[in-house]
């Protein structure tokens, strides 16, 4: 019995092989196979992607030009891919061109949740930054929402628990004071709609979640500032007719082909968002284009009721003009 099994054993395993590699080699699932590896090669590549105008490449030139560290106070923009605009309607590039006389430093980073920016707050205050945005919560919500995505965050963000609104205002609050004891004035952000259906479940809990950013902001007293980004995107929902509610799976795909268009095709979000019969949103998460002139607007509105006493043109312009270090 034993020497059958034996006998036996090597035949069963290259019958196997040989209906994996028949089932690989069929066109259809070799195109859709293709096509998630290279979404997700895409996709890592951009999550990856560095940009010179961060807090760290800041804090590495400044090392090398004195006379910042007593000159120069940049605006730094805090939160998570939203902000980066690598998969959004990048909204901090167009507050650096309108406010062309100040330094603004993205630090955004991709599929981060509160205590992740919790976690990196030192680098931005390193900075000693005179004005300073926090739009963060999303991707709080999303696990919120979901167990799946709730334990994807928490293991790959490297959390000690899956984020909760209770734990998403006690970080928020943290956030808020160390900043405010740094000396920067701060403008807490409430994320924006999830999807774009009114009624939607995802969409109640995100007016709990602006709820919170706006009782964090008031707290601050005049050093705070609430910016209601969730406000003015649910106004913006579309009118008349259901839009499409967050799902997860839909989301994924989306963003997946939206690595695609955006940084291999080049193609403008407007025409993203068009083809896609959105309103708001690229891929019922980033923003798209209107709603990301929008909040570049409230920030600058922000930055220009709370000038700065530090201003440094010319500086900023030489800390430009320096090289990366490797």
């Amino acid at each position: 019995m034993l020497t059958t099994q034996r006998r036996w054993a090597p035949s069963s395993i290259r019958r196997k092989v040989w209906d994996a590699a028949s089932f690989c080699s069929d066109p259809l699932v070799a195109s859709v196979g293709w096509a998630a590896l290279l979404s997700g090669i895409t996709v890592l590549r951009v999550a990856m992607d560095d940009d010179e105008d961060t807090p760290r490449s800041f804090l590495k030139k400044r090392r090398r030009m004195r006379k910042l560290r007593q000159d120069s106070a940049p605006i730094v923009c805090l939160g998570d891919s939203i902000t980066r605009g690598n998969l959004s309607t990048d909204w901090v590039s167009s507050l650096r061109e309108e406010l062309n006389q100040g330094l603004v430093l993205n630090a955004g980073i991709n599929m981060q949740c509160s205590q992740n920016i919790q976690e990196r707050i030192g680098e931005v205050i390193q900075c000693k930054p005179s004005h300073v945005t926090v739009l963060v919560g999303t991707n709080d919500l999303k696990a919120a929402l979901s167990p799946v995505e709730g334990f994807m965050y928490q293991v790959f963000g490297q959390l000690p628990e899956v984020p909760s609104l209770e734990s998403y205002e006690r970080t928020l609050r943290d956030i808020k004071e160390r900043l405010i004891d740094a000396g920067a004035n701060v403008a807490l952000v409430s994320p924006p709609v999830l999807g774009e259906d009114h009624q939607s479940e995802a969409n109640k809990r995100a007016a709990e979640f602006a709820s919170v950013v706006r009782k964090v902001a008031e707290s601050g007293g005049k050093m705070c500032t609430y910016l209601p980004l969730f406000e003015m995107t649910y106004a913006a929902l579309p009118k008349g007719r259901l839009g499409r509610p967050y799902c997860g799976m839909n989301f994924f795909a989306w963003c997946c082909l939206l690595c695609w268009d955006m940084h291999i095709l080049q193609r403008d979000p407007a025409d993203i968002q068009r083809e896609r019969n959105l309103d708001v949103t690229l891929d019922l998460v980033h923003l798209g284009p209107g709603a990301a002139k929008g909040l570049a607007d409230m920030v600058q509105n922000f930055v220009r009721a709370h000038p700065s006493p530090l201003s440094a043109p010319q500086v900023i312009s030489d800390l430009r003009a320096l090289p990366m270090e490797p």
